[in-house]
């Protein structure tokens, strides 16, 4: 529930995606490929595995942001690969999900190194993408991902929907996660202080400013941007220069 924009309420649909989040675990502990992944490791998969179809089921907004940015600056629509002949732009893909084994394998796991041309990694990812592919049209819509049509950057009455929302962005999304994950890594040092000095209890506000300041500043994403150039992004469709 901490990787759903929404928590901690609770939608209609979260049982539907917390079935498909179970399918796909239960077909990699049944599979040959990449079984030397920890088992953290690759719940974390699973579960941004999971975000991904939530957001182009939902046409969200996070992964059509994404795809689009690359592809105007890079040429393709994910890093490694090239577009394929059957690729649809912001809709359920093969590389896509490839991808984002990949970049939550990668981004969270520092004792792990993955070509993305990987054999293991192919087979995984095409085994992952049959199983959403066949709920892809039937699958319910997650309204709690749909945030971009709902809110006005610039209406204060929409900032704390703004707040959580880029709070779940940075920390807890499919795409940021990763390699905010390295951000708290490299502050740790400051957290611990603040913990020393004020004691754990007095600490929280000082930690949660900390996390605010972070989310801020400093860059995050397969393309490093800061929290506010992925909302205009996301909700007023403005390309960052």
């Amino acid at each position: 529930m901490e990787r759903q924009p929404g928590n901690p309420q609770v939608a209609e649909t979260d049982r539907y995606y917390l079935w498909i989040a179970m399918r796909l675990a239960k077909l990699w502990d049944e599979s040959p490929w990449l079984r030397e992944m920890e088992d953290d490791m690759r719940r974390d998969v699973v579960l941004a595995v999971t975000g991904y179809f939530q957001d182009v089921v939902a046409d969200g907004g996070l992964w059509r942001s994404f795809s689009r940015l690359h592809d105007k600056r890079h040429g393709s629509p994910v890093p490694h690969y090239g577009r394929s002949d059957d690729y649809v732009d912001y809709e359920l893909n093969l590389d896509d999900v490839r991808f984002v084994i990949w970049w939550t394998i990668v981004g969270e796991g520092r004792d792990y190194s993955l070509d993305p041309q990987d054999e293991g990694l192919n087979a995984l990812s095409t085994a992952f993408h049959m199983l959403l592919d066949s709920e892809y049209e039937q699958a319910p819509v997650p309204r709690q991902f749909c945030i971009a049509g709902e809110v006005d950057l610039e209406n204060p009455a929409d900032a704390r929907r703004i707040y959580d929302y880029a709070y779940w962005l940075y920390w807890r999304s499919y795409l940021l996660r990763p390699s905010s994950l390295a951000v708290m890594d490299r502050a740790m040092p400051e957290a611990h202080a603040l913990i020393a000095r004020a004691g754990e209890h007095d600490a929280r506000p000082l930690l949660q400013d900390l996390n605010d300041r972070l989310m801020s500043t400093e860059p995050a994403g397969p393309i490093p941007l800061t929290t506010a150039q992925w909302l205009r992004l996301i909700i007023d469709d403005v390309l960052p220069e």
